[in-house]
């Protein structure tokens, strides 16, 4: 059996696959693992998700085009699409409730053939015979109780039968039709309920009480698109119907006719004109009724091959639905990109410039220069009901490589699993997992926070920004500069005043460092250039110095913050942070120093209104902080003591030391 790992891993290229694979993370001769029985031998984590997952993911790559560009994706919200119309009743919807009763008249009234048979029967159950019984009983004298002088008294006489028969042709229609819209109305009341999830989720996370008014504003935003005002009336009608539709066609599985017919009677899909079809005005419109549920209804039953191939057009299908989501939360974030599939360069002001590539198997990989590398997995699977302990034997090969893994599968958070884990917050070496699903109403979100979280560590600008230079003289005493014997170190952008006074006081000594060079040329002294080389240094660090300005930009509403330095104690600021806070939202963000393990990390705690800081604690660990702040934050915040302190994402401490929230055990802050 060929087995391979869609992602493929330098550290351990030849490393035997684990006992129990995960679903969708594996390929078996070049196809995707489906967990279906017999295609791998050993257990399989996952189960593949459903079609109204997969038909939603599908539907979405064929709006925007499977060959789309990166401007097209961004451009395109990664919902479900049409929900509008899918909310409204559908051709077999209307075709059923204008035919239905004409099924019903006949499941209670059917058309009957009587069945005439003439059997020897016991004389006290025979009821009528025909005129041939006398001849029959004389020629079978073993039929006779007794001979009299005048007859002859039988035991068992020639009776005739009459019974209805009731598995006619047309009746057979009738009934399989019953069992076949009952089916097509449990997967599309299925659909209407999750488009009615999706609504109430939307009037939910409106709510500017319970969530960041940012977030709320950009959901609504791209919600705004895929949702008409009259949605939720018409979803309303649609499900009223359906339901009351279902509710009678249940009914006609106790009708008499239902019970008469064998459960192996089959139809086929192409209906026989018979005169009761053509002429009977209730048994005509039970035909067309057939005919509307095999145009709109009917699912050719598919062959093992059919069905691979199937699979591997919806795992295809979430691997566009994957890179959806990428481009739309880069280009939330401010992120532009340039260049074709499969690679394209993101590229934001101030930051370092990020590659993003698409390989072969779906996988789509950030590069952050030699900072940094996030593979992100499309995993076609539904992990919520997995065994955790299975679940963390399948990642184990991703936690044990140098690169940051994470598994996007399909539907909600897997509820047996570590919540950190399970919700895409990475400590450490773990790789994590990441739900995401056409229908959730949070998705871009999620995708957003992730990103936002990784691009701030491994994409922004070194801090503080420092060179050696030694020999260089004494400057005056700058605020946004410090000098010791080895190094100078900027800890901020300096002003237009600030950058004007260090440029001319460059000059100025550089000016007087060459004319004492001449002097002691001309009077053949030695004369050393380093404090001549330490001003060069210094006036490439000035100008170098101004892409710290793009951190008094608030990541939160883009507005211009303060900025407050924090000086260290290393000489080379290698411990140095800074603190900015943004006088228009009421944003806070810096870069911290872990207390546990010594590393500096970025944190973004945004402007939350004391409403819903209260709603907080209402919140599960695996809705936190994606269902309050969303995209807006960078490393994961306390909720018990927000917005002060936030987990490192290196050894999982919470910056406030024993923390009741932070060490709850896994499942629950």
């Amino acid at each position: 059996m060929k087995l391979r790992p869609r992602l493929a891993l330098p550290s351990a290229p030849n490393e035997p696959p684990p006992r129990a694979l995960l679903c969708d993370a594996w390929t078996i001769h070049g196809q995707r693992t489906s967990g279906e029985a017999g295609a791998y031998p050993g257990p399989v984590v996952g189960n593949w998700p459903d079609d109204l997952e997969t038909d939603a993911a599908q539907r979405l790559s064929e709006a925007v085009g499977s060959e789309a560009g990166w401007e097209t994706l961004a451009a395109t919200p990664a919902i479900a699409r049409k929900l509008s119309e899918r909310a409204r009743l559908q051709p077999l919807d209307r075709e059923l409730l204008r035919h239905l009763h004409h099924l019903q008249e006949v499941c209670h009234r059917p058309r009957l053939h009587l069945r005439v048979e003439d059997e020897r029967l016991p004389v006290a159950r025979a009821r009528r015979w025909p005129t041939r019984a006398v001849a029959d009983l004389v020629s079978h004298p073993g039929d006779w109780e007794h001979r009299t002088l005048r007859s002859v008294q039988p035991r068992r006489i020639l009776a005739r039968q009459i019974e209805d028969e009731w598995n006619l042709y047309e009746n057979r229609v009738a009934v399989r039709l019953v069992d076949r819209l009952l089916t097509y109305l449990a997967r599309r009341i299925e659909e209407l309920r999750r488009i009615e999830t999706t609504m109430a989720q939307r009037r939910d996370q409106g709510d500017h009480t319970k969530s960041s008014r940012w977030r709320v504003h950009r959901i609504m935003t791209a919600w705004a698109e895929s949702l008409d005002a009259d949605t939720e009336h018409a979803l309303s009608d649609t499900q009223r119907a359906l339901a009351h539709a279902q509710q009678k066609l249940q009914a006609l599985t106790d009708t008499p006719l239902y019970r008469h017919i064998p459960l192996r009677a089959t139809v086929p899909l192409a209906l026989q004109q018979t005169n009761i079809l053509s002429n009977d005005a209730h048994y005509r419109k039970v035909a067309a009724l057939w005919r509307a549920w095999s145009r709109h209804g009917y699912k050719k039953p598919e062959t093992r091959l059919q069905r691979e191939r199937r699979r591997q057009e919806e795992a295809h299908a979430w691997d566009r639905f994957v890179l959806h989501l990428v481009a739309r939360a880069a280009t939330a974030l401010g992120w532009t990109a340039s260049g074709d599939a499969p690679a394209w360069r993101l590229e934001k002001p101030g930051a370092t410039d990020v590659t993003v590539e698409v390989s072969e198997s779906g996988a789509v990989t950030l590069h952050a220069g030699g900072a940094g590398r996030l593979a992100l997995v499309p995993l076609c699977a539904v992990l919520e009901f997995a065994d955790a302990q299975a679940v963390d034997a399948a990642l184990q090969p991703w936690s044990d490589s140098e690169v940051e893994v994470v598994g996007i599968h399909v539907g909600g958070v897997a509820g047996k699993v570590d919540a950190d884990r399970a919700t895409g917050w990475r400590f450490g070496d773990h790789a994590v997992l990441l739900p995401a699903s056409p229908w959730a109403i949070d998705s871009e979100e999620r995708m957003a926070r992730l990103l936002n979280g990784w691009l701030a560590r491994h994409a922004s600008p070194t801090y503080p920004v420092h060179v050696e230079a030694r020999a260089l003289p004494q400057p005056p005493p700058w605020e946004w500069l410090i000098k010791n014997d080895q190094h100078i170190v900027a800890l901020r952008a300096p002003t237009r005043r600030e950058h004007q006074d260090a440029t001319t006081w460059c000059q100025r000594e550089q000016t007087k460092l060459e004319r004492a060079a001449e002097q002691a040329r001309a009077a053949k002294q030695a004369f050393s250039r380093a404090p001549l080389t330490a001003i060069g240094v210094l006036s490439d660090l000035i100008h170098t110095a101004a892409r710290l300005e793009d951190l008094a930009s608030c990541p939160v509403c883009g507005g211009r913050g303060h900025v407050h330095p924090r000086p260290g104690r290393a000489p080379d600021g290698s411990d140095a942070t800074w603190w900015a806070s943004c006088p228009g939202c009421g944003a806070e963000w810096g870069l911290r120093a872990c207390t546990t393990c010594g590393d500096r990390f970025p944190v973004l705690f945004p402007h939350l209104s004391q409403e819903t800081r209260a709603s907080l604690e209402g919140l599960a660990a695996a809705d936190w902080p994606d269902r309050a702040l969303g995209a807006d934050a960078w490393a994961q915040p306390c909720r018990g003591d927000f917005p002060r302190h936030a987990r490192c994402p290196t050894c999982g401490s919470c910056s406030s030391g024993e923390c009741r929230h932070c060490s709850a055990p896994p499942g629950g802050h």
